[in-house]
């Protein structure tokens, strides 16, 4: 298992294609400057020692030793023991509707950040629970299988978006059926499972429900979380020339999505879940934390690293090299050294 002791250090790489992005400008405004000054058939004899490819090389290896001590500063680490250990929890699935309904603005930023700021939250109050994440729109999929990791969870919940999924719609009951399928072959007749179904409900598909009872049955129950208002609000999205407009229907009436809370609550009501509904000030997390924290625990053996070894100095040791290889390199073409052994034509 590799970890970065202190991930927040790796923020420093982002100046590396702000570097890049300078360099390759410069290097343009110094061609640009130096075609003005000399014609380009006389540039090797009036500059013979002129060479923006061992520039860039320089550049280069500057840039990746730069990576490379980041990275140790880091403190990357190695788990050198695996243990096993047993727990006791609950096993959750999430639901969510990524549709393109989602990007309306009823909610800030939108209802689907408010959605995923509300599984952010829901996954920090969790404690030796399994997760798993089904996304769904027209079709649906399991996007994370279940874990305890909730690291990878968060993470998995950050790059979340509507182009995940290209066919539009809100299948609903795919989504449901798959989330029952990651359970797995798990006979369990206790309350241990449970579905939350994090929606704007704007089914395009009436018999959406029908599996609800059937999921029941199996002894998982299905809470839903209403993403919008029912006054509704109009979907965002981008022109061919990046231009903010509103989806529109057929006949070109732009569209109004509202949140449908109806059909949210009869999922909720033959799931044996309940609904809530998230709003401007609260994301209705209250109500489902309770009663996931009065669900059945059933036992579970987890995978746990433990004694971790830093690696920093090999990161450290290939960042000096590449200093002292850049170090070593002319920034021009020298008289002595037969650039063409080493570097090619340029």
């Amino acid at each position: 298992m590799f970890r970065f002791e202190n991930p927040s250090i790796l923020l420093f790489l982002l100046i590396v294609p702000i570097g890049v992005l300078l360099f390759v400008l410069l290097q343009h405004k110094k061609k640009k400057q130096l075609n003005q000054a000399i014609d380009f058939s006389l540039q090797n004899q009036v500059i013979p020692l002129l060479s923006f490819g061992k520039q860039r090389l320089k550049f280069i290896l500057l840039c990746l030793a730069y990576i490379f001590v980041v990275m140790a500063a880091s403190n990357p680490q190695i788990a050198s023991t695996l243990d096993k250990q047993n727990k006791k929890g609950s096993e959750i699935i999430i639901c969510l509707d990524v549709s393109n309904s989602m990007l309306a603005q009823d909610l800030t930023p939108n209802r689907l950040e408010k959605a995923k700021l509300a599984l952010g939250q829901l996954i920090s109050q969790m404690q030796n629970d399994k997760i798993g994440i089904v996304l769904f729109a027209g079709s649906a999929y399991t996007f994370l299988p279940l874990t305890s990791d909730y690291a990878t969870a968060r993470m998995f919940c950050d790059v979340i978006s509507t182009e995940l999924i290209s066919h539009q719609g809100t299948n609903i009951e795919q989504a449901l059926s798959i989330a029952a399928q990651t359970f797995g072959e798990n006979k369990t007749k206790n309350n241990s499972r449970t579905i939350i179904l994090i929606s704007d409900g704007e089914d395009n598909q009436p018999e959406s429900f029908n599996i609800v009872e059937d999921i029941a049955k199996q002894g998982i129950s299905v809470n839903c979380i209403g993403i919008g208002n029912p006054q509704g609000a109009n979907i965002p999205v981008m022109d061919e020339n990046g231009n903010t407009q509103y989806k529109r229907d057929k006949k070109g009436n732009i569209v109004v999505s509202k949140l449908n809370e109806d059909m949210l609550k009869q999922i909720a009501s033959e799931g044996k879940g309940i609904y809530t509904r998230a709003d401007k000030t609260s994301l209705g997390l209250n109500a489902i934390v309770k009663a996931v924290k009065k669900m059945d625990k059933q036992e579970y053996t987890a995978l746990a690293y433990r004694d971790y070894n830093s690696v920093a100095y090999l990161f450290a040791f290939v960042g000096l090299l590449l200093l002292l290889l850049d170090w070593f390199i002319f920034s021009s073409k020298h008289r002595v050294i037969n650039r063409k052994f080493f570097f090619g034509k340029e």
